[in-house]
């Protein structure tokens, strides 16, 4: 059986090894544009503050490829997919046949249509490349603007800031986080990096970037910087952008594998070829909270769906038990903060309890659809997330503790009382 696997992070990864585990004479070929072994892009922001050089970004050892016998063609960038012929086309004019197929080319830095997002030491934080242009470009320099208040944003500016930068946030929404997190918990978290002395500017968006020359021309002294919507010039020797990701499906256009804003996956990671998987930021998969479908393009969920893929690819039936939306963990200076599944609900369905004590940065809010957990919020103290995440998991009925549900010290123990 000869399998394929566009991609080398983390669903093409797990997918890879999971295969030779299930089939040890399989034929695996993995395809990369970056030149590079895995390593993990949730580190990139250690990467910038100093805590990680290269190679403790990997996520499998040195030999990881030859060991599990895998053929790589990295460096090289997949082209176009024939479905009809079972042909990956490679730029090199390789072309790599195959019985299986995974698509797991991930997703690129989005990158808003404004004047100047093209120009010099203007970067995105997606691949190691970015991280070490950042770096490369903050030698010697004094100010960074970061667009986008999310969760790749926020890591990127408080890295640049611990190496002595001077970093402005610039998000357009109301407040940071807002796909994630409300805006209690996001103040909490805005309030404590502020106080570190990063600069936040909300509700506003980008008009322009300005490149050297033109900034001369324009205000009369040196520098590039960042104009924002109502004109605010914020001058900048690095910007980064982080106004979010899109999968990359372009090799997809006329390969008959059908393409929303992703590549919509059924409960075995198959797209609507036959022999043909998805898994990881390039798929659509339904939220197991929500019934949703969507992105979401997180570390775990592709882990997960790149071995559910593999199962499936090696003929042996799983299925992928859905994610949880924006389970994303953060922490920033000495607030940690998680949210997973639906935070922020809309609808006369839905009870929210809510503790916010902001006079010790403390807030939790749990979201209830009936007697069903499905949301939550915690800053400031995240040690019950794993009780709660399993709760929402579950989908477990939590009538018999719902008394407890907001008690500081409600955990596993009450929940194994019950049961007994």
């Amino acid at each position: 059986m000869r399998y394929v696997i566009i991609g080398n992070s983390a669903a093409g990864v797990r997918a890879a090894e999971t295969l030779r585990a299930l089939d040890p004479a399989g034929e695996i070929t993995m395809i990369a544009e970056e030149n590079l072994p895995a390593y993990s892009r949730c580190l990139l922001p250690n990467f910038l503050a100093g805590y990680r050089d290269r190679e403790s970004l990997r996520i499998r050892p040195r030999n990881f490829y030859e060991e599990n016998n895998i053929r790589t063609l990295f460096g090289r960038r997949a082209l176009a997919v024939d479905t009809k012929a079972r042909e990956v086309k490679l730029g090199d004019g390789t072309v790599v046949p195959y019985d299986k197929l995974l698509i797991a080319t991930g997703a690129s830095s989005s990158m808003p249509p404004v004047p100047g997002i093209g120009g010099q030491n203007v970067f995105g934080l997606r691949h190691l490349a970015d991280a070490e242009g950042i770096l490369k470009a903050c030698a010697g320099a004094r100010r960074v603007v970061v667009i986008g208040g999310g969760f790749v944003g926020l890591e990127a500016a408080y890295a640049l800031y611990g190496q002595g930068l001077e970093v402005t946030v610039v998000e357009k929404m109301p407040h940071i986080l807002p796909q994630q997190m409300d805006a209690r918990a996001a103040g909490i978290i805005m309030r404590d990096m502020q106080a570190e002395g990063i600069r936040f500017i909300l509700g506003r968006g980008i008009a322009e970037i300005v490149n050297p020359g033109l900034w001369s021309r324009l205000f009369g002294r040196p520098g590039k910087g960042v104009i924002l919507e109502d004109g605010e010039r914020l001058k900048a020797d690095v910007v980064i952008v982080a106004t979010g990701t899109r999968p990359n499906v372009d090799l997809l256009r006329g390969s008959g594998i059908a393409v929303n804003r992703g590549i919509p996956v059924n409960e075995y990671m198959e797209t609507n070829i036959p022999d043909v998987y998805a898994a990881g930021d390039v798929v659509e998969t339904q939220d197991s909270i929500t019934g949703r479908r969507g992105l979401t393009p997180i570390w775990p969920n592709a882990c997960a769906q790149g071995r559910i893929a593999a199962y499936n690819m090696a003929g042996q039936k799983r299925v992928y038990g859905g994610m949880i939306g924006m389970q994303n963990a953060v922490e920033f200076r000495e607030v940690p903060a998680i949210a997973m599944g639906l935070t922020q609900p809309e609808g006369e369905e839905y009870e929210v309890l809510t503790d916010y004590r902001p006079e010790r940065n403390l807030y939790k809010k749990l979201v209830l659809k009936g007697d069903v957990l499905v949301g939550l919020i915690l800053v400031g103290d995240i040690r019950q997330a794993g009780v709660y995440g399993a709760l929402m998991k579950k989908k477990a009925d939590v009538r018999p503790f719902r008394h407890l549900l907001m008690r500081d010290d409600f955990s596993y123990g009450h929940l194994l009382r019950q049961a007994g």
